[in-house]
């Protein structure tokens, strides 16, 4: 093929990536938002419409299929429709699809390479910037307060959490580092493994801004579906070494080559014993694909390297790619030449904004661990800081006292920052959550008030439930196992009403918040509900009886008579309207049955005339008319 029709059957393609159905791809936000109202608003109106919701699920799956989009399948019809009738869920769903094919159409058009937008393209990189200052200027403009009255902006909170890549990148080195020490201690080695697509995956060649044709030829992949071979090859390897009995450990990262393509780098511990059988087991099915590509020189595909503690730790090998990954930032190693730069020759700060915009842009999980307890336990139990407030409520609730004793444990570890100690309390690498004995506390919400759950039936319920009329549930604390009992402990401490700041920042004109004033809303921030006054007590009591009290309390206040009687009367107009269409539909069938019951007595009244005539005579077969045999036949 020419030079000349090569490019013309790469613009046909990249134009053809933009129409997605009714939708044409394009920069302007504001046409975006506009559409996805448009559609909610059809789908919405199209449900009331048909009265009946598989049907208006089915239509509206139909609609979300045209424009190249999966249906919410795993919420049921209800819910499915309920979100399918949203505008938030639309704009979310074409903002991905739109930005997604909008960098597609980068590639296919030979802009994002080593020599050119490396990573992701100049658009992508500057749409995800605006983006994220978007986000910033929205956090800086909602207020969040507690229940004792502090008050922070969403931007202010964010940075203490894990949206802060400092405190992300400490975090994954803090464990990562702990993870081979526990590693050491147990005897095992370690070995990292990189892994590579196919060539087909593959859209430029390195250093030449040329299209690789087995791109082309293979329907030009994207990003996502690279991603979702190398899981696909990952699935295999784990289910091999299972079935086998061989347990493996550690951390998986992601990053992109050049062209966005993406490959893995894999810190792994095992039994030593083990490592030539998980080596070979990855080698062979990292190289089923295509082996002739890498006939001679299988390192291009699969590419494994012992861990030598006398050349350097495992957290040394992957921080490089944890701050290439992340923010750029790390302890340069004076004696390593251009420990600074990339593979390509960039200097890293400059490299992980574009990395981290393609890792958005295509919705790929940069860092996984494998084989380890779960990390959400060992952040909620980092908030138990306060011992007077663990010892309250331990005094209140009774824990059993292996229970108690486990947690203590769990929790020395994990505020001495000892993450090999958490793992090895935590039943020691590969052990399966069921084996763990400290597991997040999650449950549904409550809403004194209650809420109409089922419009149809009149079902009332008392879960708090969300945008799509589904319960609500969160993590409250951490649930403990022991061999003689069981224990939960409550680790959200503050409740936070998000409130719009007054004074709003410049630029904000559009933005809209899910949380109202007065509308108390939990977080991921330490969450508990807030403190009711206390009648006066009838005998002294204990400071930690009233703290522990005053919590009580607030977790579960009392109703007003007036708020019973609101909800009873509430209740029972629901009731009657339920009722009278109940009556009205059952008329409405009794009336049709004695319909049907007429309708059949005159039937067989009529047989019965005309197998009279035939018998006496009065009337022969070939007389019969074709409406009497109807009657006869029927």
């Amino acid at each position: 093929m020419s030079t000349h029709r090569a490019a013309i059957d790469r613009e046909t393609l990249a134009t053809a990536l933009l129409r997605c159905g009714p939708w044409f791809c394009t920069d302007d936000d504001d046409a975006l938002v506009a559409h996805a109202q448009a559609q909610a608003r059809a789908t919405a109106g199209e449900a009331a419409a048909l009265g009946d919701v598989r049907l208006a699920y089915q239509r509206a799956a139909r609609r979300v299929e045209r424009h190249h989009l999966k249906p919410p399948e795993r919420y049921g019809e209800r819910g499915g429709l309920a979100r399918m009738s949203c505008d938030l869920w639309w704009r979310r769903q074409l903002r991905r699809l739109n930005a997604r094919r909008l960098e597609q159409r980068e590639r296919v058009l030979g802009r994002v390479h080593d020599r050119a937008g490396i990573y992701v393209s100049e658009r992508g990189y500057r749409a995800r910037r605006a983006q994220r200052n978007r986000n910033t200027r929205a956090m800086e403009a909602v207020a969040a307060i507690n229940q004792f009255g502090q008050e922070y902006t969403l931007a202010e909170l964010a940075e203490l959490g894990l949206a802060n890549p400092d405190h992300r990148r400490a975090e994954l080195m803090l464990r990562i580092n702990d993870t081979e020490e526990e590693a050491n201690r147990l005897g095992h080695v370690g070995m990292f493994y990189t892994l590579t697509c196919p060539s087909r995956f593959h859209a430029v060649w390195k250093g030449t801004a040329r299209h690789n044709p087995k791109w082309a030829a293979g329907g030009a992949p994207t990003p996502r579906e690279a991603q979702a071979y190398l899981r696909g090859v990952w699935a295999k390897i784990r289910a091999k070494l299972k079935r086998d009995g061989i347990g493996i450990y550690g951390l998986r990262t992601v990053e992109p080559h050049h062209d966005g393509c993406p490959h893995w780098h894999m810190m792994m511990f095992m039994a030593a014993e083990d490592e030539p059988a998980v080596t070979e087991v990855m080698r062979r099915y990292a190289l089923e694909d295509s082996p002739e590509e890498v006939a001679g020189d299988e390192q291009r595909r699969f590419k494994p390297v012992p861990i030598d503690p006398a050349k350097g730790t495992a957290a040394g090998y992957i921080a490089k790619y944890i701050a290439k990954n992340i923010n750029g930032a790390q302890f340069t190693r004076d004696a390593v030449d251009g420990d600074h730069l990339d593979h390509y020759g960039h200097d890293l700060t400059s490299s992980a904004p574009r990395i981290e915009s393609w890792s958005s842009c295509w919705g790929i999980r940069q860092f996984q661990f494998v084989g380890l307890p779960s990390v959400t336990v060992w952040r909620e139990v980092r908030r138990l800081k306060d011992e007077q407030a663990l010892a309250d409520w331990e005094a209140a609730t009774r824990p059993d006292p292996e229970a108690a004793a486990i947690l203590a444990d769990v929790r020395r570890a994990a505020l001495a920052n000892r993450w090999d100690k958490y793992v090895a309390l935590m039943g020691g690498p590969m052990a399966g959550r069921q084996a763990q004995p400290v597991r997040p506390w999650r449950v549904v919400r409550q809403d004194a008030a209650g809420t109409l759950a089922n419009p149809e039936t009149g079902e009332a319920t008392f879960d708090a439930l969300g945008r799509y009329g589904e319960p609500l549930a969160a993590t409250f604390g951490l649930s403990v196992i022991s061999s003689t009992g069981e224990a939960d402990y409550l680790t959200r401490l503050y409740r936070w009403e998000i409130v719009r700041k007054a004074a709003s920042a410049e630029g904000l004109e559009g933005l809209t918040f899910a949380g109202t004033a007065g509308a108390w809303t939990w977080t991921c921030v330490t969450n508990c509900t807030g403190a009711a006054e206390l009648p006066p007590a009838s005998y002294p009591l204990a400071p930690w009886e009233r703290r522990i009290t005053e919590s009580f309390r607030a977790m579960f206040p009392p109703l007003f008579q007036s708020e019973i009687d609101r909800y009873r009367e509430w209740n029972a107009i629901e009731l009657a309207k339920h009722r009278a269409e109940s009556d009205r539909r059952r008329a409405i069938a009794d009336h049709e049955s004695e319909q049907r019951a007429a309708d059949r007595e005159r039937l067989r009244q009529g047989q019965a005339v005309i197998a009279g005539w035939l018998l006496d005579g009065t009337m022969t077969l070939d007389e019969l008319t074709p409406e009497a045999i109807d009657v006869l036949t029927a």
